[in-house]
Parts: C-alpha cells; structure tokens; sequence
C-alpha cells in the first residue's frame, strides 16, 4: 500500500531532477538575479545607493548582453556546414570561449542600452525608473527562456556548460599563479578597475539625484474667461486707479521656505531709480515644490508719468531699501499714469499683508 502511495511521487520526483538537472546553471543564475533585483529596485526599501548601483550595475551593463550571447551561442562546439540541413542563419557557426562570452555580454550590453531607451521611450508611461526595471528586466526574462530553450535543444554532449567550481580555480590561477608579484598586482588591479567602473556607473544611475534648486517668480493677471495668465499688464492707468495682480511664488529649493515679496513703485531717469514707494509687502511660507498666489490690487501714488512696478522676493531679511539688486529674485513692469481722473485717492502704499494663499 505505501508503494502505491509513493511511487507516483518517487517518479514526479525523479522526472523533476532530470528536468532541473538539464536545465543551464549560468542561465538559472541570471534569471534568479534578474528576479531579486526587480524585487529589490522596484518594490523594494532598500534605501543604500552603494547597494542598489552594485545590482543596478551588472543588470544594466551585463545582463542584456550575456542573454544575447546565449541565446546566439548554446553549444560549446560549433555545427560544422556539412552536420545539419538548417538554414546557417539558425545555426551556431563559430565557437566562442569564456573570455569571450564575458567581453561580447559587456559589449553587447553597451550596445543594447540605446536601443533598450528607445523601447523606454515609446511606452505610455515615459522613462521612468519603474518602466526602465519593467522593459530591462521583462526582456532579459524572455531571452533567459529562449536561451534556455535553445541550450536544452542541443545534444549534453555539444551543450554549453560553465562549471563554476573549474570557471573559478581557473580564473584564480589566471589572477594569482603568475610569474611574478607584479604581475599578480597588475591582474588584481584589473579586476578591481573593472568592479567598480561597473558599480560607479550603477550608483549614477540610481543614485538619488540632487534636483536644481530655484524659486520661480511670476506676475499673473486674470483674461477674460477668467483663466490667469503672464502678461495682460495695462499699458495706462489714471491716477489712483488699482490694477489687480497675482503674485505666484513656486517654491523648488528642495526644503520648505519663508519668502517675502516687496512690490515698488519706482521712477527711471536715465536708467537710474531716482525715487522709489513700497506699494505692498507679502509673506509666503511654502513647502519644497508648492507655490502661493498672492491675489493683491495695486495703486501707483504718482499722478502723472510713466512708472516701474517692481516685484522683489527675499529668502531672509528684507533690507532696509529695497533694491532688485540685493532681491533673490526680481521682475517687473511698466505703466503710464495720465491725468484727467477726478477725486482720485492715494490707497495701498506701504501696505503691508501677512500671507499669500498655497
């Protein structure tokens, strides 16, 4: 009765060994990596760069290329012309040593990436770190498999196997056994080199990057349909008649800020501020990437002439004069101011508001 129980387990288990037994060692490897770096890039919180660009590095640059090598060169031997009636195009024609394997992946891997960006590109979602590790990590999945398909679909015998305990001893002989210290130092340096070209080239690519930092200032207006737009100053203006204005203050300095804006009325001689009047005064407290629109009316004191409406922001203290040329950052305006306007009053100067609406 136990035999019973057991052999049809017994077979499903010998028939698993076979199958596992015949499938490529290297080519388990790389899928298994493939797997635990999406894992570990995509969904993962793994906040160390130096870890993520040690496995971004080799997913990029090494990857794409070894699953392209395979799946163009499964045998250890190649088929002579006169040994299959296939079409050589199919068919493995050359063989290629370990050296040459490893070489051909980095090269082929430099050489996919452009071509990998394009795919990137073309997607609904744009270059992304999520559709990068998607594209990257989907193909080298479906290459592993064809290159495994095609590995299994050569003769044990002619199959290409990599040996990792004889890969390894040999590739320490080749590093250490030498004639000579010196030679034993310039291989090791090689090595090194090699490593972390590789990882200093990952951690650039995943490595969080320092955003520029800037504050926008903007003068809006509102159009017609009410929308508010850059521009629509007016050219002329009676004396003290408002003119309505939004003040936007974009905040991307990558921490929160306090600002304060001054706007002046200012009057030009020859290109220098001869007199100037502080027509309002606006505080914004806005955090990393928000902005403040300081809907505000504005009323030039001048009866007559043409004048410079300066907006000036300031990160810390406001001097005791304000000029654009100690602002954070500046813009402005010109409007005339023409006579003719009865019981005009002078209303707004020196105003002084404690916020702006985020």
């Amino acid at each position: 009765m136990k035999d019973v129980l057991t052999k049809p387990f017994a077979a499903l288990q010998r028939r698993g060994r076979q199958l596992l037994g015949g499938v490529p060692g290297d080519l388990l490897v790389v899928a298994g990596f493939v797997l635990v770096a999406m894992v570990v890039l995509g969904v993962g919180s793994v906040s160390s760069s130096l870890v993520r660009a040690a496995i971004a590095g080799p997913l990029l640059f090494f990857v794409p290329g070894y699953v392209l090598v395979s799946l163009c060169f499964p045998r250890s031997t190649p088929v002579t012309a006169t040994a299959t009636d296939r079409p050589t195009l199919f068919v493995q024609t050359r063989s290629i040593d370990d050296a040459g394997r490893v070489a051909l992946s980095f090269g082929t891997s430099f050489a996919l990436l452009p071509l990998l960006g394009l795919v990137v590109a073309s997607t609904p979602w744009g270059v992304t770190d999520g559709t990068v590790l998607g594209v990257i990590g989907g193909l080298a999945l479906v290459g592993t498999c064809l290159a495994i398909g095609r590995r299994l679909a050569v003769p044990s015998v002619d199959r290409y196997h990599v040996g990792f305990a004889r890969r390894f001893d040999a590739a320490r002989a080749a590093i250490f056994e030498t004639r000579s210290p010196v030679h034993t130092a310039i291989n090791v340096a090689i090595v090194l080199s090699m490593i972390l070209a590789v990882t200093t080239v990952g951690y650039a690519l995943v490595a969080p990057q320092q955003g520029e930092e800037y504050t926008n200032l903007q003068l809006l207006t509102e159009d017609e349909s009410g929308e508010l737009v850059a521009g629509g100053y007016p050219d002329e203006i009676s004396p003290g008649e408002s003119i309505p204005l939004v003040i936007a203050v974009e905040n991307q300095e990558q921490e929160e800020m306090n600002y304060t804006v001054v706007v002046q009325e200012q009057r030009i001689e020859d290109g220098d501020v001869v007199e100037r009047t502080e027509l309002r005064r606006i505080d914004y407290v806005l955090t990393d990437g928000g902005t403040g629109y300081g809907e505000r009316e504005i009323t030039p004191v001048a009866e007559n002439g043409t004048v410079r409406i300066s907006v000036q922001v300031y990160q810390d203290d406001v001097p005791e004069t304000p000029t654009q040329e100690d602002a954070y950052r500046h813009t402005y305006f010109w409007t005339a101011v023409t006579d003719g306007s009865d019981g005009a009053t002078d209303d707004g100067a020196d105003d002084t508001d404690d916020g702006a609406d985020e």
